[in-house]
């Protein structure tokens, strides 16, 4: 309920602030620059995050998180309206606290669902993210139009403090072990911190499933980056549509979403991963090839919904893949290392989107980001067939 909550304000704030930014600058540099500097925190500290993650009390560090992130929101109130830099530094701030949530959030569900379940569990939570957004894109639109970008940013602060509140009630029985002896001090737990951290990366590195969905995680995460920051100028200048027809696109891409959701529960005991996986790759590409080719509403939206749900299912079914295996108490670690290529891969494509966007064209690059989706099935293929007997210790079988 509490994800819910602040994914609900989330989708509100993250419709609502590119259009508002491409509607006082109608540029595609100052609307990727807003997401590439909420990608800055991940690449710069998601890896460290991870390390910090693993030695800490995951539960209160959620709340923790969604305290801090509510109070940084909260300062755009006292910033003058039209003033791009300071949100870019608002937003760079929420977002460096927010590098803590993935590897948390992670590494508390593992904690909590035994790894025979995390399908059904990660499809369960994907069903609900995708219930916010259905519901998220047509809110922060109406809201945007309504009474202007502060009520969107008002209502993602109060999602955050309700979420902060109901996940400070969950009972959550902790598993680590105080320990005893002498105090260390603080060059030990230095050192100590900063072995942890590179030795989580190098588990990524000697392993060659961890790398192979990596690899296969860095290609997505490109073509996503780059279709972030060229979807609104496609749906405004190519289609020739507004901030309304847009959020009901995200809306039914949300839709999509819920329906992969439903369909990853009743096909994850009767097929494979890995075909799951390559098919629905290969499917993502060819809907978006057909998405940006065919700029006719009704046919972006049943393209879109499609587009929802083989995301849904080839990213839940991978990233579930690396929960099982990882030794838990490299969890956090693990998914610090994932966030961190999250977003050197998204910065990239949302940077080569942002400048070559004007010179290349809208419609060409989003090609080449629906081609993305084609190599990572193709990389993945021989790859991840050849290693999906690793055990859940990273060796082989």
């Amino acid at each position: 309920m509490a994800r819910m909550i602040s994914g609900l304000g989330d989708w509100i704030f993250l419709i609502a602030m590119p259009l508002y930014i491409f509607d006082i600058t109608k540029s595609t540099i100052a609307t990727g620059s807003m997401f590439i500097i909420q990608m800055l925190p991940r690449l710069l500290f998601g890896s460290i995050a991870g390390t910090f993650v693993d030695k800490r009390n995951k539960k209160w560090t959620l709340v923790i998180v969604d305290v801090v992130r509510a109070v940084a929101l909260a300062l755009l109130f006292f910033v003058p309206s039209g003033q791009l830099w300071a949100f870019l530094v608002i937003a760079f701030i929420q977002n460096l606290v927010g590098t803590l949530f993935i590897p948390a959030h992670r590494s508390l569900l593992v904690a909590t669902i035994s790894r025979e379940r995390l399908v059904e569990a990660n499809s369960i939570t994907v069903v609900s993210d995708n219930i916010i957004r259905i519901i998220g894109p047509s809110i922060g639109d109406a809201l945007l139009g309504i009474a202007g970008v502060e009520i969107a940013i008002a209502t993602d602060i109060f999602s955050y403090m309700i979420s902060s509140v109901l996940l400070s009630l969950v009972a959550v029985k902790s598993s680590q072990q105080k320990q005893k002896g002498a105090e260390i001090s603080l060059k030990q737990k230095w050192l100590e911190f900063w072995g942890n951290w590179w030795n989580g990366l190098k588990v990524v590195g000697t392993n060659q499933l961890y790398s192979t969905i990596f690899l296969m995680f860095s290609f997505i995460w490109l073509a996503q980056g780059m279709i972030n920051v060229l979807f609104v100028p496609y749906v405004i200048n190519e289609m020739g549509q507004t901030s309304v027809e847009f959020g009901w696109i995200e809306s039914v891409q949300g839709i999509g979403g819920l329906i992969g959701g439903y369909l990853l529960l009743k096909l994850n005991k009767k097929v494979a991963p890995f075909p799951l996986i390559i098919s629905s790759l290969l499917a993502s590409g060819g809907f978006a090839l057909l998405q940006f080719n065919i700029p006719i509403l009704f046919f972006v939206f049943i393209m879109n919904a499609f587009l929802g749900i083989t995301d849904v299912i080839s990213s839940v079914r991978l990233e579930t893949l690396l929960q099982e295996q990882v030794p838990e108490n490299y969890m956090g670690r693990i998914f610090g290392a994932y966030n961190t290529l999250m977003a050197l891969t998204m910065l990239i494509g949302m940077s080569i989107a942002s400048f070559l966007g004007e010179m290349m064209g809208t419609v060409m690059l989003l090609n080449i980001s629906a081609l993305l989706f084609f190599l990572t099935g193709i990389v993945g293929y021989r790859a991840l067939k050849q290693n999906m007997k690793v055990s859940r210790h990273g060796k082989n079988d």
